[in-house]
Parts: structure tokens; sequence; C-alpha cells
């Protein structure tokens, strides 16, 4: 440590204060991010003793947390794992910190507070960069066309005996309603409903969970003025999403009583109702704005990487966790029977 001598600013005066004398290699983080570092880094050293493992290390065009470098390539990890730690105001895009890694030939693992447990770090979830390092194709992407000649039709008329008939009966059932739901003009069907707006204000917001007109639930963000075409985002959810929606209630409220720093934009919390190697991946987040107010935002993308999201302001009320906690708990039952 340094100590550096009070002096001026152009925003004011700073008192004397110590400092590390290693200051660029600090780069301003704070003590629970460095701790987080530092537990994962031990951890990384017991797991993999014959690797080379570095702090802070750059890798292609992105800087790593912390780099484990196998002394050579093992399947499925490749060249190694580029591991990013989270704390709070992380802005990176996953996809692209993701795709990067995976470019270079390494699997990537992200490490939040919720893999933490004292003084130890859960590390069983690493991204391997087999087969995530594929590129996407769209259409016929490398291919010359006609992709394949084309064949004549056929058509043949195939009766089903009569035992198969019997031993499918109930699912060939619920295939021929299913068509007829898919055939009907009938509209979405709100099953829960939570306002995030008062009953006053120009502009309606509200979180939903939704039935569609062909069968399926989905989660909806909507916001929109009064008369007008609201703008709105509906993510699929079924039985196995269940997991991954439990204590939602409890991530957002406890991001409403996290720390605010005035005049920047941060995401508060994040939570994945659709975990984000999925084919359609989705998240729902809390952000706090400059000017200290809330933004609620859900988005999906799809396997294109194309994506769709809603971001609304609210302003939690009284009695909005307990709300929130019954929207949640709410919707379980109707994913279960799914």
């Amino acid at each position: 440590m340094s100590v550096v001598e009070g002096h001026h600013r152009k925003s004011g005066f700073v008192a004397r204060h110590f400092r590390h004398q290693l200051n660029d290699d600090c780069g301003g983080e704070s003590i629970p991010h460095l701790r987080m570092k530092s537990i994962a880094y031990s951890k990384l050293v017991a797991e993999y003793p014959e690797a080379s493992i570095a702090v802070e290390e750059s890798i292609g065009t992105r800087r790593a947390d912390i780099l484990v470098t196998f002394p050579a390539p093992q399947q499925p990890l490749g060249q190694g794992i580029a591991v990013e730690v989270q704390h709070k105001n992380n802005s990176k895009d996953l996809f692209a910190t993701d795709q990067d890694y995976y470019e270079e030939g390494y699997s990537v693992l992200w490490l939040s507070k919720q893999h933490y447990s004292d003084y130890d770090v859960t590390i069983d979830h690493i991204q391997p960069v087999w087969p995530n390092a594929l590129p996407q194709l769209r259409g016929y992407d490398g291919l010359s066309w006609p992709a394949s000649e084309s064949t004549p039709s056929l058509e043949m008329d195939v009766p089903l005996p009569p035992d198969y008939l019997e031993e499918h009966r109930s699912s060939l059932r619920e295939a021929f309603e299913r068509g007829q739901r898919q055939r009907s003009n009938r509209s979405w069907t709100t099953h829960q409903h939570i306002w995030l707006s008062k009953p006053h204000q120009p502009t309606n917001r509200s979180l939903q969970f939704v039935e569609a007109p062909a069968g399926g639930f989905h989660l909806k963000l909507s916001k929109g003025k009064k008369g007008e075409r609201p703008d709105f985002v509906h993510v699929p959810l079924n039985e196995g999403d269940l997991d991954s929606l439990e204590n939602v209630h409890t991530v957002i409220t406890a991001a409403l009583e996290e720390d605010q720093t005035k005049g920047e934009w941060q995401d508060l919390a994040v939570r994945w109702p659709k975990a984000y190697d999925a084919p359609v991946t989705a998240w729902l987040k809390v952000v706090s704005t400059p000017d200290n107010s809330y933004l609620l935002e859900l988005g999906k993308k799809d396997k294109s990487g194309q994506p769709d999201d809603v971001k609304t302001a609210f302003n939690p009320s009284e009695g909005f966790e307990s709300r929130l906690r019954d929207f949640f708990q709410d919707i379980e039952p109707y994913l279960a029977e799914g």
C-alpha cells in the first residue's frame, strides 16, 4: 500500500487515503468481487493442479478474471477455462463473451453470488467449448442451391390396427383436441396478473401469466398507453422451467434493497427462466436507472440469436413483495399439470 496525500479534484476535495501500489492491476474492483475471485482461484488450483492458472489474463480481445490453461487440450474443455466472476454493475453481453472465448478454444465458467458458500464455490457448471464453438449456419449458408433434388410426393393409406388404436386412445384424443384448439379463434387467456403501475398513471404496466390460443403457457411483460397497442414480450414456459422460477420473488425484492449509485445504470439482479445455453433463452432482470428508479426487463433469444425484450419502469408499492410471491406460486400448478 502507498499513501495518497489530500488533494483537490474538479469534483471536490479528496482526503488522505491508502491505495495499492500496483493500482493498474486493481481496476477499482470492490472487496466482495476480489474475495470471490480469490476463492475461485484457490478452488481451481486445487481442481486443476497441472494447469497454468492466472488472474486478469488476456485472451484474444477479452480479459478473463481467471484463466485456466491446460498443458495440452482436453476433451471437451479444449485449451482451458475462461472464468468470469460477476458481482454488481456487470454489463457484459454474456452471449458475445461466450463466443469470443469459444473462438480461442476455451470453455467458459460464469460465477455469481449464488454459486458461493462461505469459502467454497461450485464450479460444476462449466460450458464446454465443444460443441458450443460450432458456428451457427443460417438457411443454406455454405450449400449450393438446391440443397437436394426434389423427389416426387408419395401418398399411401395405412390402416391402423385396432390394438394400436386401443393402446393409444388417450394420446390420440389429446392430439385431436390440440389440433382443434389450434384451428380455433380463441384469444389469449390471462391466468395470473400483477400490476406494475398505478390506476391513475397514463401508461399501463403489468406482468402476466397467459395461455396461448393453441395451448401452452407464457410469461408476459407488457407496457402501453391506454387506448394504444402495448409493447410486450412472451416467454414460453413448461414444467421443466419450475426450478428456474423458484424464489424469483425473493431475488427481485432483494434487488430492491441493494445500494444504488446515483447517475449510473446498474443491473441489480437477473434470473434465467430459460438457461442462456438453451435453444430459447430468456431472462428477467431488475435494473436501477441513473435517477435511482427501477426497470423490470423480460427478454428472450431464439436459436438464431434474435433478441426480443421489453423494459418497463415500476415503483414497488406497499405489499408488492407478497403480491409478487403469490404470482409466482400461483403459476406453478398450471406448469405442473401441463
